[in-house]
Formats: structure tokens, sequence, C-alpha cells
């Protein structure tokens, strides 16, 4: 249990039914800015609206527009959205990743158990995290991720790696 929220616990075991409220298959919501663009997207192949007012996503993928650089783009299993709109539980395999202007990938992370704060862009696991940058690998267990600021914190059992091949110039 993390943060006082049981991830494995059935969506019967929070107080809802067996049956959605409403139901839509690839769902996709798009949040915009006060300037009108785009500032994060949610997509699913399947979206569950439960009587208590929660929302359950079936292998969500969620992308966190920039003002400058390029977006931040996170996938997993299952997820859950708290009935006020301020928790994304991402559940099962977590996929966090960020690429470079080029399209290649220069940031990946991945964990089970992610818990986002989508408003301040903040997001936190008690589980295993492998974090792959070009050049580094790291691990530990927990993690507090601050993707406005492009800075993660592991919280034990941390260990790096970092590969000693320099590019050609």
């Amino acid at each position: 249990m993390l943060y006082g929220l049981d991830f494995d616990a059935p969506a019967t075991a929070q107080g809802s039914s067996d049956a959605p409220e409403a139901y839509m298959e690839n769902f996709v919501t798009v949040e915009m800015d006060g300037a009108g663009e785009p500032q994060r997207r949610i997509e699913a192949d399947y979206m569950a609206y439960l009587a208590d007012e929660t929302v359950e996503l079936t292998n969500p993928r969620y992308v966190l527009f920039r003002a400058e650089g390029e977006p931040w783009h996170v996938r997993s299993e299952r997820g859950q959205v708290s009935a006020d709109g301020t928790v994304l539980l991402l559940l099962g395999k977590v996929e966090v990743w960020r690429n470079d202007a080029s399209g290649v990938r220069d940031l990946d992370i991945r964990t089970e158990h992610l818990k986002v704060l989508p408003d301040s862009e903040y997001g936190e696991t008690a589980e295993p995290v492998t974090i792959r940058m070009r050049a580094s690998t790291s691990t530990g267990v927990g993690m507090r991720a601050y993707l406005d600021e492009t800075r993660f914190q592991l919280l034990a059992q941390v260990r790096t790696h970092v590969d000693g091949r320099r590019p050609n110039p």
C-alpha cells in the first residue's frame, strides 16, 4: 500500500458497483492551457466511469506537453483517475519517456504503480525503478519524479552504471 492507496484493490472494494455508469472505447481527452495550446492528453483503449465518480482506464497513455522542449509520454497497463481529477494512478507496468528533438528516446523510466499529480507534474512510486539515459542506467527502489524540472529522486538501494564510451566528435 502506497500513500494510503491499495493499487491491487479491485474497484468493487472501493465502493463502486461491478457495472460502470458509463463507458467509452478508444477514449481520448485533451486539456488545453490558458493560451489554447494542448497541455496534456490522456488516451485509453477503454474508459469506465464508476458510481463513485472515479474513472478506470485500460492501457492508458498520458502525454504532458511542454511550453519548451519535447513532451513527456507515460503509459501503463491500467489506470484510475480520482473523482476530483487531481490524482492519476498508473497501475501495472509503467513506462515514462521523453524523446529528443530528432525523435530519439533520450530518457526512459520503467517501474510499476506510479501515482501522478497532473496539476503539479509530480509522480511517485515505492516500487523498483530503472532510469535509462544515453550514457547511464540508474536503479533504485522508490522514486519521486518532478517532470516540470526533469528531476528524479531515487529513494533507496540506488545504483548507477555509467557507460565509459565517449561519442565521436
